[in-house]
């Protein structure tokens, strides 16, 4: 991108055109937005973790739940779907309060009320408790992920954002690093303490971390670069610029609306993409920990095999991202990452009895799913102005994030119907090929923003 038409106000000295001078320029950009990642993702990173945690530390939880409070698989999969009604309902119009009332506020409101509720689910011992507990979950969760998204496209220009989107994700990748062995350790070495079970322990300490970091947000975070005290007049006025340059590059104009997003069609395909994505996902979020139970893994055993798929994640999901932004393309990177996915789920029903081969082909499959919903998540930002960023983001979440009732409940049913999971591997991997096919020939490049003479994305 040609910087020297930026700077034309006179805030900054003229770009120069030599080569010096535009790698001067492409030097102090590059500067900027580290600032900026420095500033914004340790933070978002972390409660995106807790985010994680707190949605699907019952998949750990069940291990010693469904037995000591007496809940059957369906009661446990219906519990652990109905979480995503509640987020589905409330998605939208929290994400359109986001972008009224900022980010901080937002995240306050959402990460106090999602800790103190998720920290409530230890005192669970009936399935009506434990269904109104997860749906109230979900209803607090609601726009907490898409709205982080919608954020970063406030700071971040189409060509840095998949960076910064796989920055983000890979705190979603990171999370099983902590949460098997978290999980392991207090629900083997609490059961008991002060008269609680493990999984009692687990639902507290997960939940208010979250209350904390809520509070941590709201005092560290700016809601734009408008308004970020830690930059420079200079820097603010360059990013404004850069994003200004970059959403006209790609045809987003403000004539874009709400009603906009909702009617085009490239926000619902995308949207369906994510949900095939997002079975994969929350299958195994949910009901890996069972998978391994069933080849005869102690639950600390589980907690510690389930950090290799989250490490090689994670290793691709930074990967595949800065591959596609330096190349500036989408669609090969997703496609190619989908399948990659599915030959692992496949691959896992080879060696259902031999765990350590088993975990090597779920990474294989985490490498996939994390790569491809990393890349896809940076296509909406290339078509869709700010105006109809965020009711598209929201759109295109709620639509994905329904898997995460249909996941848990799909796996749970074929695996009382066939006695195994080797029905719903099949399954989840169909999807991940179905999402590939679907990249390739019904989104084409000219579809996302293009303009001739570019590069697509």
């Amino acid at each position: 991108m040609n910087t020297a038409t930026l700077d034309t106000t006179g805030a900054h000295p003229p770009a120069q055109t030599s080569a010096t001078g535009s790698a001067s320029t492409t030097s102090d950009d590059a500067a900027l937005f580290r600032k900026i990642t420095w500033r914004l993702m340790p933070l978002l990173c972390a409660c995106y973790m807790l985010n994680y945690l707190d949605r699907t530390n019952v998949g750990y939880a069940q291990l010693q739940m469904k037995e000591q409070l007496g809940f059957s698989d369906a009661v446990f999969g219906l519990g652990a779907g109905i979480f995503f009604i509640g987020y589905a309902v409330f998605e939208i119009p929290s994400n359109l309060m986001l972008a009224k009332i900022g980010v901080r506020a937002t995240l306050l409101r959402i990460m106090g009320l999602w800790g103190l509720a998720s920290a409530a689910m230890m005192f669970a011992t009936t399935p009506t408790q434990f269904y109104v507990l997860r749906f109230l979950i979900g209803v607090f969760e609601a726009g907490f992920a898409p709205g982080v998204l919608f954020y970063l496209t406030l700071w971040f220009p189409s060509h840095r954002r998949a960076q910064a989107t796989a920055l983000f994700f890979m705190a979603f990748g990171a999370a099983p690093i902590v949460a098997g062995p978290i999980a392991g350790l207090t629900m083997t070495y609490l059961d008991g303490v002060l008269s609680l079970r493990g999984w009692q322990w687990l639902f507290l300490l997960e939940g208010v971390p979250s209350v904390l970091l809520g509070v941590a947000a709201f005092r560290w975070l700016s809601n734009s670069p408008a308004q970020a005290a830690w930059l420079s007049p200079a820097e603010k006025q360059r990013v404004a610029r850069l994003l200004a340059e970059d959403q006209a590059a790609h045809g987003a104009t403000e004539r874009h609306t709400f009603g906009a997003a909702m009617r085009d069609a490239r926000v619902w395909l995308i949207g369906f993409m994510s949900f095939l994505i997002i079975l994969g996902i929350y299958a195994l979020s949910f009901w890996q920990p069972t998978i391994l139970k069933s080849m005869g893994l102690s639950v600390l055993q589980i907690g510690f095999y389930a950090v290799i798929p989250a490490l090689a994640g994670i290793a691709a999901n930074i990967a595949v991202g800065r591959h596609s932004d330096k190349h500036k393309e989408r669609r090969w990177h997703f496609a190619l990452s989908a399948v990659v996915g599915a030959a692992g789920l496949a691959l896992t029903t080879l060696f259902m009895h031999n765990a350590f081969a088993a975990v090597l082909c779920l990474a294989l499959a985490s490498m996939g799913i994390s790569a491809a919903f990393t890349v896809l998540w940076s296509v909406p930002g290339t078509f869709m102005s700010k105006s109809a960023a965020a009711a598209g983001i929201a759109l295109i979440s709620t639509i994905g994030g329904s898997a995460g009732l249909v996941a848990p409940m799909m796996v749970g049913a074929l695996k009382t119907l066939t006695g195994g999971f080797t029905a719903s591997l099949c399954v989840l991997s169909g999807a991940l090929v179905l999402s590939a096919l679907l990249m390739l020939v019904a989104l084409p490049a000219s579809a996302l923003g293009r303009r001739p003479g570019r590069s697509p994305r």
